[in-house]
């Protein structure tokens, strides 16, 4: 079974650009880790790496835990971003347990 449910994003700037880990599991437990590389000019902010993250979910088929948790790294220190993770909320992608509606607190 592949992995496709985001469970964590972690931000951090990568030279002009931005990179993202992704961590994906699949409802049997598999784990599965991608990372991301968005050149400065498809996203110059971290909201643009979002944007740019949440159309490659929508073409790759994966949706969102329940619970999926977005850190930004900076100056080597991470820590959580509440505002990158209600911009993936709002953007209304759905696993196949339809948890992205229900992970909205």
């Amino acid at each position: 079974m592949r992995a496709d449910r985001l469970e964590q994003v972690f931000v951090k700037r990568a030279g002009a650009g931005y990179e993202l880990l992704l961590v994906l599991e699949s409802d049997a437990g598999r784990r599965e880790r991608v990372t991301l590389s968005v050149p400065k000019s498809v996203a110059a902010t971290d909201t643009a790496a979002v944007a740019y993250l949440v159309r490659w979910l929508r073409s790759s088929g994966a949706g969102l835990a329940a619970k999926v948790r977005v850190r930004r790294e900076r100056s080597g220190e991470l820590s959580d971003a509440p505002q990158l993770r209600q911009q993936l909320l709002d953007a209304d992608l759905s696993s196949e347990a339809g948890t992205a509606a229900g992970g909205r607190e």
